[in-house]
């Protein structure tokens, strides 16, 4: 799971020439609600885990992407989300 700074420096490093086209940042932004809405409905880790693994890979998309201050905000709300989330199965 990629906290909040390591979004921030994502974005930063995102700034930097790729070879390939990067993802554009409304389809993550969309990837990212919908798959912490999935992880969120889980009732147990069994559930979460596979979930966890393609939100870390999900994360991944984010280099390179230019995102706008709303879609920074967003991913933001949804990592914080997906923590909490995560947080509370584990108790």
């Amino acid at each position: 799971m990629k906290s909040a700074l390591a979004i921030a420096a994502a974005l930063v490093l995102g700034a930097c020439k790729q070879a390939s086209e990067p993802t554009p940042a409304s389809e993550v932004l969309a990837k990212s609600r919908a798959l912490a809405a999935q992880l969120c409905a889980c009732k147990d880790k069994a559930c979460a885990t596979p979930l966890l693994a393609d939100w870390n890979e999900m994360s991944k998309l984010l280099h390179g992407a230019t995102f706008t201050e709303e879609q920074v905000e967003g991913l933001t709300t949804e990592d914080t989300r997906v923590e909490r989330c995560m947080a509370a199965l584990a108790k």
